[in-house]
């Protein structure tokens, strides 16, 4: 090859740049073409990083496999564009007939079992199968790095911001915990995994491929999925704004709103860390009202309500915070009696945890009186209103804002 022109030389799969030293024409006029999930090889060749499909792509691909055109988005989404897990979805669709409607709701609820199935005429591995001498090599080469996946796959798979794990370096299990801590500990952790193509790296932050989270959280046991799960969800709880409705927080809560709900729903799945997952749901209950995202909003306050009605039980004060804040929600829904059956529900509550003349139980006297207004029980609203005057002139004088603001609404009510 060295002495000829006119040829292409092509590697396929190689693992390490060394690999190959002594195989490579060194001259002659050819091309060489190596593919790796190793992206490290700048100093042999030029790299070309071959992405997922497009979302265009995928449609495009799944419906001339398939021959079917309902719910080719809702799967490619679902697969994330992956082109090996849509090739093995379109077999599978080819070998039993089903549709792809069909593929999705079996996926969705057998997913670790649907990523075994579907026999590849041009490749040896399914998608359950694709990814394991890459996570065992990866176990064996870094235990942080191994525990890094881990711990990823239980947030969202897109950008997981690195200053989220190294602030919450207390939350993982050893020795993750400490090699967070220390930079190049953390990059050789990052690099074990992104030499196997299990993890990209973009600025300030990592993604991993949702199905790869999928396929990694399957190799657990239950136990190691209870614990990764509750470190994701203690770790993003610890790092959501207590102040999410707050303007001036929203930048850092909408880059943690993504986590923070997938950190919850495995957490609800698999029942650990309920106090942690309750708090950080209402969390982004407030963020998310504060945004207008009403419907989302009244998701997060009704999975955070049950959760505190398991945890703490149907009369705890926590409990009320959470009906009280729901109830907000639902009056921004225009649901104006939901909304008063909310505020009934945490006024009386607080008035068996705290008393009948309690600041706390001022604000949820006010919030049901201003609901009654909206509904035109003007009588009512005025007994409540001024209910809640009383007590807040009585707990923090007539200066206070929120005393004020009763004040004003009460005034606004005589008119």
């Amino acid at each position: 090859m060295e002495q000829n022109g006119g040829w292409l030389l092509v590697f396929d799969n190689a693992q390490e740049p060394e690999d190959l030293g002594e195989y490579l024409p060194k001259t002659g006029k050819g091309h060489v073409i190596i593919t790796s999930r190793n992206p490290n090889w700048g100093g042999t060749a030029k790299p070309l990083s071959v992405d997922v499909f497009s979302r265009d792509e995928s449609i495009e691909f799944i419906q001339s496999r398939t021959g079917q055109k309902d719910g080719a988005d809702a799967l490619a989404d679902a697969l994330g564009d992956l082109p090996l897990a849509l090739e093995q979805a379109g077999a599978y669709i080819e070998e039993t007939g089903i549709t792809l409607p069909d593929y999705l709701r079996r996926f969705q609820e057998e997913q670790k079992e649907v990523l075994k199935r579907g026999k590849l005429a041009s490749y040896p591995a399914t998608v359950a199968t694709t990814w394991e001498i890459s996570f065992e090599r990866v176990r064996k080469k870094s235990k942080a790095g191994a525990d890094l996946l881990h711990l990823c796959a239980f947030l969202a798979p897109d950008n997981i911001p690195k200053w989220l794990l190294v602030s919450g370096a207390k939350y993982p299990p050893k020795p993750l915990s400490s090699v967070v801590k220390n930079e190049l500990k953390f990059d050789d952790a990052i690099a074990a995994l992104k030499r196997y193509s299990l993890m990209t790296v973009a600025d300030d932050s990592l993604s991993v491929h949702r199905l790869v989270q999928a396929v990694a959280r399957d190799r657990l046991s239950e136990e190691e999925r209870k614990r990764w799960a509750e470190a994701a969800i203690r770790l993003v709880n610890g790092a959501f704004p207590q102040e999410s409705q707050d303007v001036r927080t929203w930048p850092k809560c909408s880059v943690l709103l993504p986590h923070a709900l997938a950190a919850a729903g495995h957490s609800e799945g698999l029942e650990v860390a309920p106090e942690p997952a309750g708090r950080l749901l209402n969390q982004a209950g407030l963020y998310l009202k504060g945004r207008a995202e009403f419907d989302e909003a009244k998701s997060a306050y009704e999975r955070a309500l049950e959760i505190d009605e398991k945890v703490y039980g149907p009369d705890h004060p926590e409990v009320a915070t959470m009906v009280n804040n729901l109830g907000g929600v639902l009056r921004a829904l225009g649901d104006l009696a939901g909304a008063k059956k909310s505020y009934e529900r945490a006024l009386e509550i607080a008035d068996k945890a705290y008393g009948s003349d309690h600041p706390t139980v001022a604000i949820r006297v006010n919030n049901l009186g201003g609901i009654l207004y909206a509904m035109g029980d003007l009588e009512g609203a005025r007994e409540n209103l001024e209910r809640a005057l009383e007590i807040f002139q009585h707990f923090l004088g007539g200066d206070h804002p929120k005393t004020k603001l009763v004040r004003k609404n009460l005034e606004s009510l005589r008119r």
